[in-house]
C-alpha cells in the first residue's frame, strides 16, 4: 500500500511544482479544513446520548491544466461516541492497508480529461448508491442515511473511464476498484466492476448504476470467487425550488459478517426547499424490506432537517438540526451541530 500512496503522492507533487510556473489562470489549488460538532440525544426504549457525526475532515483539491485535476479528501477524527474517542479515531489509521473499511483517505484520486472522456486513478468512490452518494461525508447526517452508506466501504483503489456527450447532459462510465469484500486492496485479489449512467436532463438526473461486488466463493464451491450485484437507481426531480430525490437499491444492507449483501430492498427519498441561499429545508426517510429470513421486520425512519448558512454570499459556515423518528430503534432522535468549511486558497 505505501508504494501506491507514494507514487500518488510523487505524481502530485511534481504537477503541483509544474502548475505554479504555469501563467494559466485556469490552475488552481486549495485546501479546507473542515471541522463538524454535534449533540445528538435518543429518546426510546434505550435513551442515549451521542456525538452524531462530530469529525475532522480536510480536502485538498485543484488542477495543474485543462487535462490534470486532483481531489484528496482525509477523515482525520471521528467522534460520535464521547466516551469513545481514541477508539473511533484509531480505527481510521489502523485501517489503512485494509479494503474492508473506511480509512484516514476517502480519495485520493487524480483525472485526466481529454474532451469529452475523462480518466480518473486512484482512491475513489465505488460508482453506486444513488444520488445519496452525492454529497461529501461532513455534509450527511448518517442517522437519516440508508444502511448501505453506513455500512459500506465504498472508497476503494483503482480506476475509471467516463464520457461525457457533447451536450453535457450523459455521462456513461465503467469502473474498476478493488472490493470491500476483501480484506486487503490488492492482495486479496478481488474486485468490483461498475457500470454507471448519470444525466442532467432539465427537470430530470438520473444516476443508475450496476456493479459486481467480487467476494470469496463458499467453501462447497469449486471456483475462488463470486460476484454479487448491486443494482441502483438514482432519480432526482426539480421544481422550482424543490427537489425530489428517490432512490432504489437491490440490497436491505451488508451480512452480519460484512462479506456480502443481504437481499431485500432500500427506498431512500428525500424532499428539499430551498427558499434562499441561506436556508435548506428537507423531509428525509427509509423504509428497508428485508428477506424473510432475516431477525429484523421491514423497518423505516424518517425525519425533517433544517440548515441555515448565517454568512451573507457564502456557505462556509452551516447550522443544521434535524428530528428523527426510527422504528428499528422504537425512538426519537434529535440533533444540533455546527459545521464550518474553511477554505485557503494555494494559487
Amino acid at each position: 500500500m505505501k508504494k501506491y500512496l507514494l507514487s500518488i503522492a510523487a505524481l502530485l507533487l511534481g504537477l503541483l511544482a509544474h502548475s505554479q510556473e504555469a501563467d494559466d489562470l485556469g490552475n488552481y489549488a486549495e485546501v479546507s479544513i473542515i471541522p463538524r460538532l454535534d449533540v445528538n440525544p435518543l429518546f426510546g426504549a434505550e435513551p442515549d446520548f451521542t456525538l452524531g457525526n462530530s469529525s475532522l475532515y480536510t480536502l485538498f483539491e485543484g488542477s495543474a491544466s485543462e487535462h490534470f485535476s486532483w481531489t484528496v479528501a482525509s477523515h482525520w477524527i471521528s467522534w460520535s461516541d464521547p466516551r469513545a474517542f481514541s477508539e473511533e479515531t484509531g480505527a481510521l489509521y489502523s485501517g489503512l492497508g485494509y479494503s474492508d473499511t473506511n480509512n484516514v483517505f476517502d480519495f485520493l484520486k487524480a483525472d485526466l480529461t481529454f474532451g469529452n472522456w475523462t480518466f480518473s486513478l486512484g482512491k475513489d468512490c465505488i460508482t453506486t448508491g444513488g444520488h445519496e452518494y452525492d454529497d461529501w461525508d461532513w455534509e450527511v447526517h448518517p442517522q437519516l442515511a440508508s444502511p448501505l452508506w453506513v455500512d459500506l466501504a465504498c472508497y476503494q483503489w483503482g480506476g475509471k473511464v467516463a464520457y461525457t456527450t457533447p451536450s453535457e447532459m450523459t455521462t456513461l462510465s465503467l469502473q474498476m476498484t478493488t472490493s470491500p469484500f476483501g480484506e486487503r486492496p490488492f492482495g486479496s485479489g478481488l474486485y468490483t466492476y461498475s457500470f454507471q449512467w448519470s444525466g442532467d436532463y432539465d427537470w430530470y438526473s438520473p444516476l443508475w448504476s450496476v456493479s459486481a461486488f467480487g467476494r470469496e466463493a463458499p467453501e462447497f464451491s469449486s471456483a475462488p470467487r463470486e460476484y454479487e450485484f448491486l443494482v441502483s437507481l438514482g432519480n432526482q426531480f426539480f421544481f422550482g425550488d424543490w427537489t425530489l430525490s428517490l432512490d432504489w437499491t437491490n440490497t436491505s444492507g451488508l451480512n452480519d459478517d460484512y462479506d456480502g449483501f443481504l437481499g431485500g430492498h432500500i427506498f431512500h427519498g428525500c424532499l428539499d426547499f430551498a427558499p434562499s441561499e441561506r436556508w435548506n429545508l428537507s423531509l428525509r426517510g427509509n423504509y428497508i424490506v428485508t428477506e424473510k429470513e432475516s431477525p429484523v421486520a421491514n423497518w423505516w425512519n424518517a425525519g425533517a432537517i433544517a440548515h441555515f448558512y448565517p454568512l451573507r454570499d457564502s456557505q462556509a459556515l452551516r447550522l443544521h438540526a434535524f428530528a428523527e423518528y426510527d422504528s428499528l430503534l422504537g425512538g426519537f432522535e434529535l440533533c444540533a451541530g455546527i459545521l464550518y468549511n474553511l477554505t485557503f486558497k494555494l494559487w
